[in-house]
């Protein structure tokens, strides 16, 4: 995501077993990762699509994992 991005310089992150190392032995039930699909304008640049479609694959390879879900919100542009 745009955090793992900016911060880390894309380094690949195993997210399953990120979960694992976090939950300390505790049996894990499910990970929850909450996020939001990057906003498109309603005639979308060819950046804005191809942001939104990198994103949805990611969300994608989460729901893959055992026992993730994926909750998304809805980013809502405030007009000022």
């Amino acid at each position: 995501d745009v955090t793992n991005r900016d911060e880390c310089n894309g380094m690949k992150i195993d997210y399953a077993k990120l979960a694992i190392k976090l939950a300390g032995g505790i049996e894990i039930l499910r990970t929850y990762y909450y996020n939001c699909l990057p906003y498109q304008q309603t005639h979308p640049t060819e950046e804005e699509s191809k942001r939104f479609a990198q994103a949805q694959k990611f969300h994608s390879a989460l729901k893959a994992l055992p026992r993730f879900e994926v909750r998304e919100g809805m980013l809502v542009y405030l007009y000022r």
